[in-house]
């Protein structure tokens, strides 16, 4: 049932929100609540519902809201990665036969449109409960069309997967990453990828150096990104000083006050 028009107040909603990056749910449900006091949770949930349909907001991660007209004034897009047939196969083979394990899923082909000097390979990752890893290698390189490689050094990386079309890396999945659902596979945010090229030096070489600063300029210009989710994932893997400071001397991002 569509929702009243008239509930969702929606000028006034984009001239309290409409400069601010980023709106928690629970702003958005005390906002609504100040012009409906007698809205229930329910009603509550039909208008979010509305805004999404309409575009009004876009789901930024849990509990967290950006207003279309920010994106437009910022120039900024939800990243929606397109996921390759491989990947998508391998996400839907490990739900199916490990429905238990957690798992999520990246590809560095994200990475291309960040770069000057755009890599002829593609690498799937695949984060999985450290328990679950060696299964999941084990069922996985039985498919003999697939380069599956588990916990890939710097010199498995070099001598063997950077020249591969596609190779499938299984890696353990670190608690609490940032993740994204992208139909229906769990998805990588970019948060979290930037976090993780830049603390994998070592296997991830070849996105280092002025790359690095390509990429991450290119992305915080290109997306929206979470400062704060960054930091905290950064800061599980033990980096966020040193990314914050790299930010900060080496490019010519303007970090958010945090």
């Amino acid at each position: 049932m569509k929702i009243d028009d008239s509930l969702l107040v929606i000028p006034e909603l984009k001239k309290i929100f409409s400069s601010r990056e980023a709106v928690q749910k629970s702003e958005l449900r005390d906002f609504y609540y100040l012009h409906h006091p007698d809205l229930n949770e329910q009603a509550f949930r039909r208008i979010m519902y509305s805004l999404e349909k309409e575009k009004v907001i876009i789901p930024l991660g849990a509990g967290v809201y950006g207003l279309q007209t920010q994106f437009q004034t910022f120039g900024r897009r939800y990243f929606i990665p397109q996921l390759s047939t491989i990947a998508l196969e391998i996400s839907h083979e490990v739900t199916h036969l490990f429905p238990y394990t957690s798992y999520m899923i990246w590809e560095t082909h994200v990475l291309h449109e960040f770069m000057i000097h755009q890599p002829g390979a593609n690498q799937i990752i695949i984060g999985v409960d450290k328990e679950a890893a060696n299964s999941v290698f084990n069922k996985l390189n039985e498919n003999r069309s697939l380069n599956v490689y588990l916990k890939p050094d710097k010199f498995i990386m070099d001598r063997y997967i950077a020249t591969n079309p596609d190779s499938v890396l299984i890696l353990p999945l670190i608690t609490q990453s940032p993740r994204m659902k992208v139909h229906g596979v769990v998805y990588a945010r970019l948060e979290k990828i930037l976090v993780d090229i830049f603390s994998e030096e070592e296997r991830f070489f070849i996105f280092h150096g002025q790359e690095m600063i390509n990429i991450f300029e290119n992305a915080f210009a290109s997306y929206w990104i979470n400062a704060k989710t960054l930091f905290r994932y950064a800061g599980r893997r033990k980096v966020d000083v040193k990314i914050k400071k790299f930010i900060k001397t080496q490019t010519q991002i303007i970090l958010p006050s945090l």
